[in-house]
């Protein structure tokens, strides 16, 4: 996954919070990727769900 660093620390950061069913399953191919998974491009709107998700997380 080629990701921008602030994008990939808010992919850890939202990994734990409490999702909507809809957000987890929409985001479980790049969860996957921080195991170590099928790299994957991010398309778009999945990369402003992240940073909306992460924005309205609060810090840790």
């Amino acid at each position: 996954m080629t990701v921008e660093q602030h994008l990939w620390q808010a992919l850890r950061q939202i990994r734990s919070a409490d999702l909507s069913p809809v957000d987890r399953e929409l985001l479980r191919p790049a969860f996957a990727a921080l195991d170590g998974g099928q790299v994957i491009a991010i398309p778009d709107r999945v990369v402003a769900r992240i940073r909306d998700i992460a924005a309205r997380t609060p810090k840790q």
